[in-house]
Order: C-alpha cells, then sequence, then structure tokens
C-alpha cells in the first residue's frame, strides 16, 4: 500500500510543502546497475536540488538464501556454465511480461521488503536500474499497490525482455536501436524514450585527449591503448596485452585490474620481464589497479579492449573511443557485442591473444581508427544521466516538479545539500567497479 498525503504530512507543521520523493531501486549483481543508479542520483541532485533522492540497494531487503540464490547462482553459472546462461538468455527474451510465472512470484515474495520499504511507499516516483526490481514493482503499479510513476532505466545495450514490464510507466534505453526492439515487443511508443544509459557525469566534462594524458602522465607521442576486464578484471586480458607487447607496435598500453590483485601481479611481472628488451621505438606498458579516473583514461586512449558490459561500452562510446571486444558472457554481452558491432564502432574477437594483435594494428592503422571513431561517437552521449533524470523528473505533476527544481518554494527539508562527487561517494569505495561493470 503506498503511504498517503495525510501520512506523509503528520508530523509536518501547517502550510510545510512536501519535500518530493526519487527513490532509485537496484541490484548489486555485477555493478553495472549500481553504476547507473549511481549516476543518475547525482544528475538527479543536480538538476532537482529540493528533491530528496533515495538510494536502496534491492537485496538488502532480500532473505539471506535469495541473496545466495540470485546473486551467487548467477555469478557461479556464467563462470562454470555460460554456455547455459547463455541458452537461459535466449530463450526467455520475446515479448513484454505482464509478471506472471513461477519465477516474478518466487521474486515477489522474496522482495516483500523491498515493496512495503518505507521510502518506496511514499515516494513520488521511483526508478529502478536492475531488471529484479523493476519485476517486482512493475507487478504492484499493474495491481494498484504501488501508486508513484515507475521508470526502468535499462542499462544493456539490448532490452531483453526480462527489462519489458507492461507495468512501468517510462523504458529509459541506450538507443534508438533500442527503442526499436522494446516497441517491438509490445511496449507502448510513447513509453519508451532513449535517453542512453545512465553514466558518470564526469565524461561530459572530460578533457581532451592531449590534456588527459598530460595529466595522467601518459606519453603524448604514441597510440594508447586500455585494458579492462570490469570491475572483477576479467575478461581475458592478461593474454591480449602480452600479445600486444610482443607485437614490436610503438604503442602504450594501460592495463586496468581493478580488484583482482593476482591478475596485476602476474601483469606487473611480464611487464618488469619486457623492460631490458624495451626499446624507445617499441610497446610499453603500465598496470593499475582499481582506479575512480576511468573517464580521464578513456578521455586519453586511442582504443579500449574489453568485456562488453552495458556500462562499459556506454562510457566508451560517450568518449568517443572505438572497443575491441573480447571474451562476451553468453546472453547479454554477445547481445551487446553484436549490436555495436554492427554499427562499425567496435570489432569482436573472441580469443584474447588475437584482440591484443588486433588493437596494435588498429591504432597504428589512422584511416581506420578514424572512421571507427566516427562511428561510435553516434552511438553514445555523455549527457546520459542529465538526460534520464529529466525524464524522471518529467512523470512529476508540474508544481512538483518545479518544487524539485527549486522553482516552486523551499520544496521542504528535501535536497541534497551540495553533490558529492562520484569518486567520493561511499557506495562507490567498496564497489569493484572500473568500467561499470562486475
Amino acid at each position: 500500500m503506498q503511504a498517503t498525503d495525510a501520512e506523509r504530512t503528520e508530523l509536518k507543521p501547517a502550510g510545510t510543502k512536501l519535500p518530493v520523493r526519487i527513490v532509485i531501486c537496484t541490484a548489486d549483481v555485477g555493478c553495472g546497475h549500481t553504476r547507473a543508479a549511481l549516476a543518475l542520483r547525482t544528475a538527479l541532485q543536480t538538476a532537482a536540488p529540493q528533491a530528496e533522492v533515495t538510494l536502496i540497494e534491492a537485496l538488502d531487503a532480500a532473505p539471506g538464501w535469495f541473496n545466495t540464490v540470485y546473486r551467487d547462482g548467477y555469478l557461479r553459472l556464467i563462470h562454470h556454465a555460460p554456455r547455459i546462461a547463455g541458452w537461459m538468455y535466449d530463450a526467455t527474451d520475446g515479448k513484454a511480461s505482464t509478471g506472471g510465472g513461477l519465477a516474478p512470484a518466487l521474486e515477489r515474495r522474496a522482495m516483500r521488503n523491498l515493496v512495503s520499504h518505507p521510502a518506496v511507499r511514499g515516494a513520488d516516483v521511483v526508478v529502478c536500474t536492475h531488471f529484479l526490481c523493476a519485476r517486482v514493482l512493475a507487478k504492484c503499479r499493474m495491481a494498484g499497490t504501488l501508486t508513484a510513476p515507475l521508470v526502468v532505466a535499462v542499462t544493456d545495450q539490448h532490452p531483453h525482455a526480462v527489462w519489458l514490464n507492461k507495468g512501468a510507466d517510462r523504458l529509459l534505453v541506450a538507443s534508438p536501436a533500442a527503442q526499436a526492439v522494446a516497441i517491438a515487443a509490445g511496449i507502448l511508443p510513447l513509453r519508451v524514450v532513449p535517453t542512453g544509459i545512465p553514466i558518470d557525469s564526469r565524461f561530459a566534462a572530460a578533457p581532451d585527449r592531449q590534456t588527459a594524458r598530460r595529466e595522467l602522465g601518459l606519453p603524448g607521442d604514441r597510440p594508447v591503448v586500455l585494458f579492462s576486464g570490469g570491475g572483477l578484471g576479467l575478461g581475458g586480458i592478461e593474454p591480449a596485452v602480452q600479445a600486444l607487447m610482443a607485437s614490436g607496435r610503438r604503442v602504450h598500453a594501460v592495463a586496468v585490474t581493478a580488484r583482482n590483485a593476482e591478475l596485476r601481479g602476474r601483469l606487473q611481472r611480464l611487464v618488469r620481464a619486457a623492460d631490458p628488451q624495451r626499446t624507445e621505438d617499441g610497446p610499453s606498458c603500465e598496470v593499475l589497479g582499481f582506479t575512480n579516473r576511468m573517464p580521464e583514461y578513456l578521455a586519453a586512449a586511442d582504443l579500449l579492449v574489453g568485456k562488453p558490459g552495458g556500462l562499459t561500452t556506454a562510457e566508451a562510446a560517450a568518449a568517443g573511443v572505438p572497443m575491441v571486444l573480447v571474451r562476451p558472457i553468453p546472453g547479454q554481452e554477445e547481445r551487446n557485442a553484436a549490436l555495436l558491432a554492427a554499427q562499425g564502432g567496435s570489432v569482436l574477437e573472441r580469443d584474447p591473444a588475437r584482440a591484443g594483435q588486433l588493437a596494435a594494428e588498429l591504432v597504428t592503422d589512422a584511416a581506420k581508427l578514424q572512421a571507427m571513431r566516427m562511428c561510435v561517437r553516434g552511438m553514445g552521449r555523455a549527457d546520459s544521466a542529465a538526460v534520464a533524470a529529466a525524464a524522471v523528473l518529467s512523470m512529476l505533476p508540474p508544481a512538483k516538479e518545479e518544487q524539485a527544481r527549486g522553482k516552486g518554494g523551499s520544496g521542504g527539508a528535501g535536497g541534497s545539500g551540495g553533490v558529492l562527487p562520484l569518486e567520493q561517494d561511499p557506495h562507490v569505495k567498496d564497489l569493484p567497479c572500473v568500467c561499470g561493470e562486475g
């Protein structure tokens, strides 16, 4: 049941305006969903300083057994049986859903505490950046037990059917191509908005390539290839880096290993072993662990070699950086990779060693790289979080939207009190993210 205005004003002095309350629900399965939620929260706090913006980790409200099955079971599946994961993904894609079936019913039972959460009950608008929250709350929306508008922000390039719930009031998708898929699956056209996947607002203010290289201490006289395996440092980047180093080409590699200390150690030993043979005209490499400076590193890079997760590809496209996509997880990453490769801004190479060789070839082929760069620039937008925030605020009644934006009075106690930079956000410190994915 949704809280009434009478309940919300019970302790308010007469004449005091209720704050506008926006709730963002996500689930930390991988970390792209949480990264998108944090980016959207920052954009909402900037656009609507008089609103209260609350971030809820949905799995914190679930029983321990459900966390084990849902989060740990999925991670084990993609590591040990990726083909089965891909088959399940393909088998369950298709038309938009009304939330029927055994699995959604089980999710609703497990997520009862999310549905009854005081912040959700008192919200003026609810946003979901994970399909678990979206599916549970869309069913409540259809049943009338959630009266606040529901906005779903899809964090993959391809909007799989699990995201496509007829109970959602708005569906924010990555691109016009994704918009067409959602409409073909049965979502009403007016409900689908191609905002782009919400990414860190720092991408909109990133420096130019040479400035970024000076700030990061990177060489300015040779191409820079950025290697990233996502938040866990996976994706086969070790053989890819090794292949680039063996190419003999005058290229500088930056390998981001996130929180994978074992991988970082192996790559550091590889670089040390190569140093005695290194020449000024040969390749060079530096190895990083976790970093919150991905906007700057992508601004400095000529090419990204990494996994095709939704946030990773959205950030690279926003930065105008072509991609060599390697070892996609069967299912959503394969769909992401196929869509991006079809647009001409990326190349899919499943073999990591061949991906490293291909990267060395591409960055020393100026004409090919420029053609890819022109294609990728049309695939992403650096202001996606701000555009998504505007779409969320448009779901409020006009008076409430004005109030949230600070145009209609003080708005009560709400407001963010100043926007916390993403790299200082306490949610980010424990989040194993690099370019967005885990």
